[in-house]
């Protein structure tokens, strides 16, 4: 038989056992059903959603910009150091398109008759391979390209005899319109930059401080961040882009991005005003400011000039 003093031992011990088992289950359960850990990667917002907050702390304000399309600047750079610099001009003639070409990453530039009034996007593929958007005074938009470094330049032809115009590029005559292979889109602002990353896929800086991106070819659009006073901003692939922006007294901030647009990191400073054209490649960054270029090669943080 157990004695008194056994059947006591033995209770406890279940009892214990009974509360260990409680503790145990709770653990489990409270593990499984704990709220996951943040992610650290934006998720795209309705554009309807207030993101103030992602600018710098100390850079809140976002001045008025009046936005002239005529006078923008346009730049690409190819892995092999060739530019293709162009001013946007206008098709009636008011302001004059201006093209220039450089192989050596703007050191020295040389001008190039594309023979259009107004060109509205650029590509640099080499230093042979060129093309450029744009229309004559006729005000028809065309895509023309050169095989020889810009001696030359040719139109591209459907089979139906039009002119074929493929690539992102804003609209003529709207500030508020980009086109694209697939459609002709309205972002909900005024565009000051436009990045092609992919046939579907851009971006676009507007003036009133906004980033947004499509990712269907245009079809809707969503707000990825807002960096106040952004004037051009050039993405490298959908979540790393560099901008320009007026920032603590300097007219032409670097800043960089990884998370698609949701949070900027400032970089250094360029002299000048305005900031006019940025663009990047495998090795640097170039800048076009108050007229002249300028290249970096540690992602924005210092700048020197091209020439």
């Amino acid at each position: 038989m157990i004695s008194p003093v056994g059947k006591i031992a033995a209770r406890l011990a279940i009892a214990a056992f009974l509360i260990v088992d409680v503790v145990l289950v709770v653990a489990v359960y409270r593990h499984v059903n704990a709220e996951p850990a943040a992610v650290a990667l934006p998720s795209p917002v309705s554009a309807d959603t207030d993101l103030a907050e992602e600018a710098p702390a100390d850079e809140q304000r976002q001045d008025p910009y009046d936005l002239d399309p005529a006078q923008s600047y346009l730049l690409s750079l190819s892995d092999d150091g060739s530019l293709l610099s162009a001013r946007r001009g206008q098709c009636d003639g008011r302001t004059q398109a201006e093209v220039q070409v450089s192989d050596n990453g703007g050191a020295t530039l040389r001008d190039v008759d594309t023979g259009l009034s107004e060109v509205v996007a650029v590509r640099a593929d080499s230093a042979s391979d060129l093309t450029v958007i744009g229309a004559e005074s006729d005000c028809v938009l065309r895509q023309r390209t050169s095989t020889d470094g810009g001696s030359t330049w040719l139109d591209g032809y459907t089979f139906a005899g039009t002119f074929d115009v493929s690539g992102w590029h804003p609209d003529l005559d709207k500030e508020t319109v980009v086109v694209s292979d697939k459609r002709t889109s309205e972002p909900g602002c005024s565009v000051t930059s436009l990045s092609d990353v992919s046939e579907v896929l851009a971006r676009v800086s507007c003036a009133d401080g906004t980033i947004i991106g499509t990712g269907d070819g245009g079809d809707s659009w969503v707000k990825l961040g807002r960096l106040d006073n952004v004037r051009v901003a050039s993405y490298a692939s959908p979540s790393k882009a560099y901008a320009l922006a007026k920032y603590q007294g300097c007219a032409a901030n670097a800043f960089v991005t990884r998370d698609g647009g949701r949070t900027w990191s400032p970089g250094g400073c360029i002299s000048g005003d305005p900031a006019q054209a940025l663009t990047q490649a495998s090795d640097r960054l170039v800048a076009r400011v108050d007229g002249g270029l300028y290249v970096s090669r540690d992602e924005g943080a210092s700048w020197s000039p091209a020439s």
